[in-house]
């Protein structure tokens, strides 16, 4: 089940139209930001007509800019509703339209305030996933930092008990910050998918992002 979870997520939605298919586009301007389009079934993922999955993001920039994702994620779909159970990575990939043309980078830098504090990650970033060309992040990656990571009720990312976006359902909610060299990118969250339906299948979701010189 997680290799067709995979496949559904990484041929099927996320292809050369996805920001016209499942995405609403907000604003006009060399930085339009799009959402989720909830009229699609594709964040759906346990077809129960509840939205699973929620983003928000920065569609284009320049390399000198920082761009900004938000995030708003069920429990099922990243395996808990604590730091310690929870778990998600972060990758980059080019946007060949064949999985096996893709590569993945790593000379993004992608950070939030809970891994730029001093005392919480040594380098003070989110060390991306890092696969071989074509490779598929079917079993949860070793490389990579979680994204999902704190103490307690303090950490990178809030869990709250009912999120309006993901119509009332708990969940996940936080922000990433990335910069890098220009170019044309789908940008993953990576799960672990140890589950046999619904959102616990899911191993990777992707978004178009474009960096301009």
């Amino acid at each position: 089940m997680k290799s067709l979870a995979l496949l559904l997520i990484m041929i099927g939605i996320v292809g050369v139209n996805v920001a016209d298919a499942d995405l609403v586009v907000l604003g006009k301007g060399k930085a339009p930001i799009y959402v989720s389009d909830k009229n699609t079934n594709h964040f759906d993922f346990n077809n129960d007509g509840l939205i699973d999955y929620y983003v928000k993001a920065h569609y284009t920039g320049n390399s000198k800019q920082t761009l900004k994702v938000d995030y708003k994620i069920q429990d099922e779909c990243v395996d808990g509703n604590t730091y310690e159970a929870a778990k998600m990575k972060l990758g980059f990939t080019s946007r060949d339209f064949f999985f096996f043309d893709r590569t993945w980078f790593t000379n993004l830098v992608a950070w939030n305030p809970w891994f730029k504090a001093a005392s919480n990650d040594d380098n003070k970033r989110i060390d991306l996933v890092s696969l071989p060309k074509g490779a598929l992040p079917i079993d949860f990656p070793e490389s990579g930092d979680d994204v999902l990571a704190g103490t307690g009720k303090k950490g990178s990312f809030t869990h709250t008990s009912t999120i309006k976006e993901l119509d009332g359902q708990p969940g996940w909610e936080g922000t990433i910050f990335f910069s890098g060299p220009a170019g044309e990118y789908f940008m993953w969250t990576v799960h672990p998918a140890d589950g046999t339906e619904g959102c616990d299948t899911l191993s990777a979701f992707g978004i178009p992002i474009i960096i301009e010189p």
